[in-house]
């Protein structure tokens, strides 16, 4: 990983067991990922985000007071900069479905191991969302036949042949950086295509493009 993106990650860590928090500390800040802070809840995660000013969290969705869910919903509404990363098990499926439409950037099993957890946040940092393998199919399916359809007009805007083809792309999982290579296009143009992507489909953000873009048939699903 780029070396800026590393010490550019400002990290904080919630999560109700504090074992946890401490293993987790020690993974990250072996490989020179910054943590700023640890919070126990929800609701002292949020008191921590206005002190600390994190980049990114790391959240368990099981928490006493206010649990992953709801504080992603009040960060994501007071801070939509923040990238937020869920933990969670694998017979969450709903709850996973729910983060994802609320604004998180990935979800990973806490049973990952230590090297997937390094790759999860590298990733987002990137722009990428991540979605763990074990059960990425089924959440996709979940995720698009569980979201209602927005009201949309009834015929989108067209949208120019790039812009297809970065949707694909965002749909296939790949970062902003990532279809700049494949595109053979700066970073700048990628951006630009993806905000211009988001104003025509009436979204807030790619994981909302996608599944928009998956129920209305303007990409292929991802194979």
């Amino acid at each position: 990983m780029n070396e800026f993106l590393t010490s550019e990650i400002q990290l904080l860590l919630v999560d109700d067991d504090p074992l946890v928090r401490r293993s987790l500390r020690m993974l990250f800040e072996l490989h020179d990922i910054n943590v700023v802070g640890e919070a126990s809840n929800g609701e002292e995660a949020l008191k921590a985000i206005a002190r600390l000013k994190p980049t990114m969290i790391l959240m368990d969705v099981n928490m006493p007071k206010m649990d992953g869910i709801q504080a992603l919903k009040a960060i994501k509404t007071n801070y939509p900069d923040i990238q937020v990363i869920i933990l969670t098990v694998h017979n969450q499926h709903e709850k996973v479905v729910q983060a994802i439409r609320d604004g998180c950037s990935a979800y990973v099993l806490k049973d990952s191991p230590p090297e997937q957890l390094i790759e999860v946040v590298e990733s987002v940092a990137e722009g990428r969302y991540f979605v763990d393998t074990s059960i990425a199919n089924e959440l996709l399916v979940n995720l698009v036949q569980g979201t209602p359809r927005r009201q949309h007009p009834k015929n989108l805007p067209l949208l120019t042949l790039r812009e297809k083809e970065v949707l694909q792309l965002i749909v296939n999982g790949l970062s902003n950086k990532e279809i700049a290579g494949k595109l053979n296009i700066t970073l700048r143009t990628v951006k630009a295509h993806v905000s211009s992507i988001l104003m025509k489909l009436n979204v807030n953000d790619r994981t909302q493009a996608a599944v928009l873009a998956i129920q209305e048939n303007l990409v292929q699903p991802p194979g």
